[in-house]
């Protein structure tokens, strides 16, 4: 009794729930909000504001999209399939890619202007929600990336931020927490872990802000990492790559060979040089490291004070911050990769009902595969400009678009040997170490033979990507990105065991 149903709600409604419990549409027993602001705010825009109605929703993220601009194939990125009206099955080859500097040179990614007649090089597909559901499961089942299209939930929830004075409701009024913000001296924005001795992590904590009391310049310029150490980390892994082939080829002779003594020596020597090369390889990542980035608290208002500025005080030499949210759900409040802290939006899941970790297969989202092993929803906000560089995640993604737009640069995992990845043990493994705005071949020649493709996400979308799929995004504008992850660890492995992950 006192229940909301959405699909029969009006604004008159409100009056006759006065005194009952409302219950926010779709909204799960064990996660999600609970609090009373949130419940009360979210009462006065489902049955005064912005009450249910799939049709003009759909229409607002389609009038977003026209007033963005509509993206085109470009000529030299011609695919055998229609984008936009894809067979049945993925054809052979899907996704098409191209190669790497023919896309760069194409569109610059330190530039976030389109350019001349939004011509890109699209290869994957764009699905309707409402009509090409049946296609989408079969390329979800294959594991290759796609676009879905006119989702009624992913429009209602891209309709309601957007909605005037909804954020800021939202998140500058009973719950205006410091949360975590990224700040860059430049556009890029590079992920790390801080792998070093926690006396050292504190003792580089002092100096930092001792030294921004002073007023100094305390990030040398990075933003990405410092191009040097990484192209260093590169030839010690190169070197050690090298020692396990010498290694595996004595150690295969050796066994065939028992009555070899030099044989068996060999094998031993190259035993220890691999160990001291390995030890060699670990130093280097950490000898002389800085983090590229500082990581912030900051309000959502303060946040959007620094972001939301005019284009003559951006560029990508200019500081940039990045916002994040995090729903924990399932997660807890205390995992010990911190991905889930003070000051988590557990509203999320009632915001992103297309996200939940429903277990009933009836009741399951499209956009996860496992739901026992998501691990909560990320939201980040970008100001315009900000890159987040080249990499590819452990787990599948479903990534939204509730606000703005990103491109995003595509890459199989069959790329990897090119993507000249920083090793295991560095503080950014996973990621290029190749700057996408100004490649280095001479350091980096492999890259070149790097081929990719690309898609703009405007609001309303929705990118599966499969696990280990390499993707380096760009924000257009400001703009509100939500992702999830839901399992897939075995899916192209083999690819990415190359690269030694």
């Amino acid at each position: 009794e006192g229940e909301y149903n959405s699909d029969n709600a009006g604004g008159s409604l409100l009056s006759r729930l006065r005194g009952k419990k409302y219950i926010i549409p779709d909204s799960m027993e064990r996660i999600g909000s609970k609090n009373r602001w949130y419940t009360e705010l979210r009462q006065e825009y489902d049955t005064e504001i912005l009450p249910k109605d799939d049709e003009r929703s759909l229409k607002f993220v389609e009038a977003e999209r026209k007033r963005q601009g509509i993206y085109k194939q470009s000529p030299h990125a011609q695919t055998p399939y229609d984008i936009n009206n894809c067979p049945d099955h993925p054809p052979e080859g899907y996704p098409m890619q191209w190669p790497v500097l023919d896309v760069l040179h194409n569109w610059p990614t330190d530039d976030p202007t389109p350019p001349k007649h939004a011509e890109i090089h699209q290869g994957i597909c764009i699905f309707d929600y409402r009509t090409e559901m049946h296609k989408a499961n079969k390329y979800r089942h294959k594991e290759v990336p796609f676009i879905m299209r006119n989702d009624p939930a992913v429009a209602r929830t891209a309709e309601r931020w957007n909605s005037p004075g909804y954020m800021e409701k939202l998140l500058m009024g009973k719950e205006d927490t410091m949360r975590r913000t990224e700040y860059s001296p430049n556009n890029h924005f590079m992920y790390w872990v801080d792998k070093r001795p926690r006396e050292e992590r504190q003792a580089a904590a002092k100096k930092l802000n001792k030294q921004k009391k002073n007023g100094e310049n305390v990030h040398g310029g990075f933003g990405r990492g410092n191009q040097e150490e990484m192209a260093e980390a590169m030839h010690e892994l190169s070197e050690f790559n090298e020692l396990k082939d010498k290694l595996n080829d004595a150690i295969e002779y050796a066994e065939d060979h028992e009555d070899d003594d030099e044989a068996q020596e060999e094998r031993t020597r190259l035993q220890h040089l691999v160990m001291k090369a390995k030890r060699k390889k670990k130093e280097a990542a950490l000898e002389n490291w800085q983090p590229p980035t500082e990581n912030l608290r900051m309000t959502y208002s303060d946040w959007l004070e620094h972001a939301n500025v005019t284009d003559d005080k951006l560029g990508p030499d200019n500081p940039h911050w990045y916002f994040r949210l995090i729903g924990c759900g399932d997660m807890g409040d205390h995992t010990t990769d911190g991905s889930c802290d003070k000051g988590s939006s557990e509203w999320l899941f009632d915001e992103l009902t297309f996200f939940q970790p429903r277990r009933e297969e009836e009741e399951r989202p499209f956009y996860l595969i496992e739901p026992k092993e998501q691990k909560g929803i990320h939201c980040r906000f970008g100001m315009k400009g900000v890159i987040a560089e080249n990499h590819f995640d452990l787990s599948r993604n479903a990534i939204t678009l509730l606000g703005g737009q990103r491109r995003y640069i595509l890459s199989s995992p069959n790329n990897c040997v090119n993507m000249n990845l920083l090793p295991r043990g560095h503080p950014s493994a996973r990621h290029s170490a190749v700057d996408w705005s100004n490649p280095d071949l001479d350091d980096f020649p492999t890259f070149a033979k790097a081929h990719v493709n690309e898609i703009v996400m405007q609001p309303g979308d929705v990118l599966y990507l499969p696990t280990n799929w390499f993707h380096y995004i760009i924000s257009l504008e400001l703009n509100m990105q939500c992702n999830t992850r839901s399992g897939g660890g075995k899916i192209y492995r083999e690819e990415i065991t190359e690269c030694g992950f």
